[in-house]
């Protein structure tokens, strides 16, 4: 009972985090479209919403660690926060990368972009380290875990031809993202990087069903 109680204070946590970090950057920015239009606002939005549905759960007294589909889409969730958090760590910061210009002082573009970089997909991870019955991770769910990246992709070409644009510096004013504008790199450059995204997405996703199980152990 403690730790349910526990569980449910540090879920609260998470999606004031969540919340905190989407609404930091849609304060920020000079386009609301444009900003939900990131990968990084689109994986944090999952987030919640996840988020929220456990909550809805507990508040109806459902046990929800007990159904195969609360682990298949956990683990889709943390993977697809993982990838935000990496790609920020590992490409953007690097090359000063913003998703807009309209923060009013740099304390608050360093808050935007810390909580839902950093912070808040540190907390989700935690919540699945700290409070997820462990071993219930199937081998074929990284395959299922790829729609969310991949079905980013689809979205932007979409967001793209429809005339969507993004704030430039840093990425691509089309594409948000350079290792997705093919006028840039062109289109074997894309099918590259791409390839070499969804290898690390799976190497990422099942390190973590080898560490899900490991611990199970």
């Amino acid at each position: 009972m403690k730790e349910r109680k526990v569980s449910t204070i540090y879920k609260l946590l998470v999606i004031l985090s969540l919340l905190t970090g989407i609404f930091l950057n849609l304060a920020n920015t000079t386009s609301v479209t444009a900003m939900l239009s990131y990968y990084t606002l689109q994986s944090n939005i999952i987030c919640l919403v996840m988020f929220v549905g456990i909550m809805v759960t507990i508040v109806l007294h459902k046990d929800y660690r007990t159904s195969s589909i609360y682990y298949l889409l956990k683990g889709g969730i943390v993977v697809s926060i993982l990838v935000t958090a990496i790609t920020y760590q590992v490409a953007l910061v690097p090359n000063n990368f913003n998703m807009d210009v309209a923060y009013t002082t740099n304390t608050d573009r360093i808050w935007a972009n810390l909580f839902v970089h950093v912070i808040s997909p540190a907390m989700v991870v935690g919540d699945y380290i700290l409070f997820d019955t462990k071993g219930n991770f199937k081998y074929y769910y990284p395959f299922i875990w790829l729609f969310i990246p991949l079905n980013y992709v689809l979205y932007v070409y979409t967001y793209s031809a429809r005339g969507g644009r993004f704030y430039g510096i840093g990425g691509s004013r089309e594409f948000a993202y350079i290792f997705l504008d093919y006028n840039q790199i062109g289109y074997g450059g894309v099918l590259k990087a791409m390839g070499v995204i969804v290898l690390a997405i799976l190497l990422v996703s099942y390190l973590l069903v080898f560490l899900d199980r490991k611990k199970h152990k």
